[in-house]
């Protein structure tokens, strides 16, 4: 699944429930929404420019943001200014083995250092010597091919004796 950055930049009126406004037809059209900033310092005549960014399925883009932007209007928000970042790709990969034995941390910091994010980790703990299956959620930028980024997981993996499934 591709995922593109959304940012959107609107001025909302110094008043609570105003916020809920601009963040209801962002989340109910499919935004996931991970950073708003309120810049109170350049508030005029009660109003206060907000920067919202979120991340929209890329395939739905053009139906989400219409509905959004109609949402917003309707809500009497005006937008000032919407701009796009980077495509995101997301994986889930399932990787059994000794995984925090081996020492994830190390794994996870490795692929950092590509511009491969741990978005997610899901680990069910049972025993210290037995294996553990742990789901990772893996945020691979658009300038990585997947294959370039399974051979790397899949080198990593070897290396700690651990098997990788993907999801």
């Amino acid at each position: 699944m591709t995922n593109l950055e959304v940012n959107i930049v609107v001025k909302l009126p110094d008043t609570p429930g105003t916020l809920v406004e601009l963040i209801s037809p962002i989340s109910d059209n499919g935004g996931n929404i991970y950073s708003i900033l309120h810049y109170h310092d350049k508030k005029i005549n009660n109003m206060i420019p907000v920067e919202i960014t979120f991340d929209l399925n890329e395939e739905l883009k053009d139906i989400s943001l219409e509905k959004i932007q109609k949402e917003l209007f309707e809500k009497n928000i005006p937008i000032d200014k919407i701009t796009f970042g980077a495509k995101k790709r997301h994986f889930v990969i399932i990787i059994t083995g000794h995984v925090f034995d081996t020492d994830v941390l190390d794994t996870i910091k490795r692929l950092a250092a590509k511009g491969i994010k741990t978005k997610e980790l899901q680990a069910k703990f049972t025993e210290l010597e037995e294996v553990s299956n742990v789901k990772f959620k893996f945020e691979v930028p658009e300038t990585i091919e997947e294959k370039e980024f399974i051979e790397e997981l899949k080198k990593i993996c070897e290396e700690k004796n651990l098997s990788l499934i993907r999801a």
